[in-house]
């Protein structure tokens, strides 16, 4: 689950945000993104997130404070949007339930911040109430092909959302779906499951039977309940959904903990186990004599091996249109299974060939149900030639980095409509690169173990040109949009790799 609007930089944190935090992730959320709200917590929003790899930030002031919005302020939401922390510019918009501050300077402070979205491609998180008129009139004024962002707290009317979910705009309910005088079942059914997110507002929005007390983050899924109940689904489908939809748009970044804790295994091999490398020259004994130089020994067969490899992928798609910049989007998580090839050329360099496959059917399931047969998953294929060089090639853990070829043979999924269903033939050269490290295992005159961790990226530089976009439905009149786009692969894995006696 990800909370994706909560203010741990309000004062009632003060006393216990670490607790807060701690009990957060401790109960299942995987992130928080943080928004701030007014000109004094800009700083303190963004120490929040940095002081967590998990916890993001939004940089903006809340229309309530749209007074206080100077030049100064907008200059430094500019250099805190800067930050690698920062995921989006909010909460800004427009509340004309509390007039705070007048219409005039909600909408001056409003165009400013949403300039500086556009200007750094940032999603935007919009505050908005009983303003539906004038929020759609500043949006169709001010927004590009490249503007994303999320209606926060979302409390309209169904005309409303039809507008929103035209311009592409992400929806995020709070506990405001679950409060006995409001009833938004009809929204809430009505909203694409791939356009939806999950937030509590804390620390406000209290769900029952805990009103009037300090909201926490991990009730987000007290509303996925309710999500679920609505649409008659899985609660683990809506958190699932919902999930990838917030890394989507923030563009939060995947990180496979299978790959960490390989690697963490292997420092401390590297710092902690002694390698047949550091003994005495008297115990290194080759072809009935003894080694003249032992700074070149390696002790481990590896000459010829072969091996399984098991991953997670993060494909990353940008589109552009000739007259818009660019947009990127990415679908991560995806198991991705192979084999490779090692052929070592000399004491510190080795050749290797990789056949990696892996299926992404995302983009199906964010489908509505009466569209899921429409498409099939995207197949995606790469086979890799990589240059392994290795730092300390004769000692037991060896860290490396890599470069080579990349050959793409994917199957993407196509449809026309109802039953009329195809796959596109999308096949492409690229390059991939690449860190790593090998920790070797002698299994003595059975050749040698070799356990692999690595992070390799797949780039396809030149741009594949479309005359279509496939990213809208083929229903919609943005869909005969001509389009380009480029893909990059992003692939945590690990693996085994058996080096034969046969060849020495």
């Amino acid at each position: 689950m990800v909370d994706t609007h909560c203010h741990l930089n309000d004062d009632s944190y003060n006393d216990d945000i670490n607790e807060v935090i701690s009990s957060a992730f401790d109960e299942g959320i995987k992130y928080i993104i943080v928004p701030s709200t007014n000109p004094k917590d800009l700083e303190k929003t963004i120490k929040i997130a940095e002081s967590n790899d998990k916890i993001f930030a939004a940089i903006g002031v809340h229309p309530h404070n749209a007074s206080e919005v100077t030049k100064d302020v907008i200059e430094k939401i500019k250099e805190l949007s800067n930050n690698e922390k920062t995921k989006a510019i909010g909460e800004i918009g427009l509340d004309y339930h509390y007039e705070y501050s007048s219409h005039q300077e909600q909408l001056i402070a409003f165009e400013k911040q949403f300039e500086i979205a556009n200007e750094k491609s940032l999603p935007v998180i919009l505050h908005n109430r009983e303003s539906d008129e004038d929020m759609i009139s500043f949006l169709k004024s001010n927004i590009t092909k490249q503007t994303e962002g999320v209606f926060h707290c979302f409390s309209s009317d169904m005309k409303m959302l039809e507008k929103i979910l035209e311009m592409n705009f992400f929806v995020s309910f709070t506990a405001n779906i679950t409060f006995a005088k409001t009833n938004l079942d009809e929204v809430v059914m009505n909203t694409p499951l791939n356009r939806l997110l999950l937030e509590t507002d804390s620390p406000y929005m209290t769900p029952p039977p805990n009103r009037g007390k300090r909201n926490v983050p991990q009730t987000v899924k007290i509303v996925a309940e309710k999500i679920s109940k609505i649409k008659q689904i899985s609660i683990e489908e809506v958190i699932n959904m919902t999930t990838e939809n917030a890394k989507k748009l923030f563009r939060i970044p995947a990180i496979s903990l299978l790959f960490t804790l390989l690697f963490f295994i292997s420092s401390l091999f590297l710092l902690g186990i002694p390698s047949v490398y550091s003994q005495n020259k008297s115990n290194v004994q080759v072809d009935d004599g003894y080694y003249d130089d032992y700074d070149d020994y390696d002790p481990y067969i590896r000459r010829l091996g072969i091996g399984l490899l098991f991953g997670t992928n993060t494909f990353v798609d940008r589109y552009s249109h000739t007259e818009t910049a660019s947009q990127s989007y990415s679908s991560d998580g995806l198991f991705t299974y192979g084999a490779l090839v090692n052929f070592k050329i000399t004491e510190a360099m080795i050749i290797q060939g990789t056949y990696m496959s892996a299926q992404n059917d995302k983009f199906v399931k964010g489908l509505p149900d009466s569209m899921k047969n429409w498409l099939e998953p995207n197949q995606h294929k790469t086979i890799e030639l990589s240059l392994i060089y290795m730092l300390v090639p004769e000692k037991m853990v060896n860290f490396y980095g890599s470069i080579g070829p990349s050959y793409f043979i994917n199957r993407l999924s196509r449809s026309l409509g109802s039953g009329n269903k195809y796959f596109e033939k999308d096949d492409a050269w690229g390059i991939n690169v690449g860190i790593g490290g090998f920790c070797n295992i002698s299994l003595g005159s059975a050749g040698t173990l070799t356990l692999n961790a690595e992070w390799k990226l797949n780039f396809r530089p030149n741009p594949i040109k479309l005359d279509y976009d496939p990213r809208e439905r083929p229903d919609s009149d943005r869909y005969k949009n001509p389009i380009s786009y480029t893909t990059m692969y992003s692939i945590p894995r690990a693996g085994f790799i058996w080096y034969m006696p046969f060849l020495k």
